[in-house]
């Protein structure tokens, strides 16, 4: 298993996480639907904060990390059973592939707690080690069943917003292709042949989110949020990460703080990929744990 950070439309399309289509799609796989959505009319995301998680040193607390995961995925699943609760989106017979960022140019990577808590739990739900791909760059999603989305959240010089949507970029033969004015093509990439289809999870690494412009890193521009996000929607995560990042830089700045080049790739994945929701009534927010500072 290659879980170490070294050196990458899915069962995320919109009637995944709503209503009755949820029940049917569960049922073609051979997965349960989730028990907090079996009702839902609504994209519904899971975000939880625990302020131990980073110290005042930006240290992360792998166990902390842990026990927020497999919380948020409780209350996403609405079971009471954490292993219960994984296996509503993962197989025992499956092939899993650890999508996690860990890009060399603006470097705020998914953190190694975050991989290492759901490679874990991956084991523990009865996939082998030589079925689970943990990776960025090179992820062979063509040999997967299954991805999982690790994402962290960072506003982004060449795509306005760098999260669920284009964290999947590199899965592509020309990245650049979906860069600056381009950004709203991203959905694209989520329809290639061996992506399509696979995405039953996504968790995004909120610990130390980057709001302000790349690509060089300013440490000032980065915080200890200290928070993890659930859901099957990559739009609805967006769309909530970008609302966090736009409090996050009026704040900073003490006025509006426009992104540039500004995230189209959000309504676009929306209204045009359909991969699922960007309205914000029409998300269901969570929350859970510590709420100092949460901004949204």
């Amino acid at each position: 298993m290659e879980n170490r950070i070294p050196k990458n439309r899915a069962v995320t399309r919109r009637d995944f996480v709503k209503g009755a289509a949820l029940g049917t799609l569960g049922l073609a796989l051979g997965l349960g639907k989730s028990k907090a959505q079996a009702h839902s009319a609504v994209s519904q995301v899971v975000l939880i904060r625990k302020d131990e998680a980073v110290d005042a040193q930006h240290n992360v607390n792998p166990k902390v990390v842990a026990e927020m995961i497999d919380a948020a995925i409780l209350a996403f699943s609405g079971e009471k059973d954490v292993l219960k609760a994984w296996r509503q989106f993962i197989r025992p017979e499956d092939t899993v592939g650890v999508k996690y960022t860990h890009c060399s140019w603006m470097r705020i990577h998914t953190e190694q707690a975050v991989v290492d808590a759901i490679t874990k739990r991956l084991t523990d739900v009865g996939i082998q080690n030589n079925r689970i791909y943990a990776q960025d760059g090179g992820l062979p999603a063509k040999n997967c069943t299954v991805l999982i989305n690790v994402p962290t959240i960072k506003v982004h010089t060449l795509a306005g917003l760098a999260s669920c949507l284009k964290n999947y970029i590199n899965f592509s033969p020309q990245p650049s292709a979906y860069h600056e004015d381009k950004n709203d093509k991203l959905g694209e990439v989520w329809q290639l042949p061996d992506v399509k289809g696979k995405t039953r999870l996504i968790i995004v690494d909120a610990l130390r989110p980057y709001f302000g412009p790349g690509p060089q890193i300013n440490p000032l521009h980065r915080w200890d949020y200290k928070g993890i996000m659930v859901s099957t929607d990559p739009v609805a995560l967006d769309a909530t990460s970008l609302s966090i990042c736009k409090v996050k830089r009026r704040l900073f700045k003490g006025e509006d703080w426009p992104i540039t080049p500004p995230p189209k790739l959000i309504a676009a994945a929306d209204a045009i990929y359909h991969l699922g929701t960007s309205d914000p009534a029409k998300i269901k927010l969570i929350k859970l744990g510590w709420e100092q500072d949460i901004l949204i």
